[in-house]
């Protein structure tokens, strides 16, 4: 497993950023499709849903990435996993003064 430490942030943290990178992950994930007429069958993954979720990267896994979406010092955390087989990019967030925008730092998975 990829740390997600970089020296310098600690492991706990209050907040959203504090343990991880802000990143975007597109990916696929399974889609019910009803009375189509034609099925792609050169390109099945054409069938399938794809997503975008924006988040902060705890987890990076040879098998599944954790996204921290939500945070709440009463509640806890929200999290997302994800396949990493179903991942298609990650896109790192750049976080300037109030407002996230896409860093040029886009993986391929």
């Amino acid at each position: 497993m990829e740390s997600m430490d970089n020296g310098e942030r600690p492991i706990e943290a209050s907040g959203i950023g504090g343990v991880g990178t802000i990143v975007k992950v597109t990916w696929y994930d399974a889609a019910a499709q009803i009375k189509i007429n034609t099925i792609n069958a050169a390109k099945p993954e054409e069938h399938l849903a794809v997503c975008e979720s924006v988040g902060e990267l705890i987890v990076k896994d040879r098998k599944a990435l954790i996204l921290v979406q939500h945070w709440s010092d009463t509640d806890g955390i929200d999290i997302l996993a994800i396949p990493r087989d179903w991942c298609q990019k990650i896109e790192v967030m750049e976080i300037v003064g109030e407002c996230i925008t896409e860093s040029s730092e886009s993986q391929p998975e």
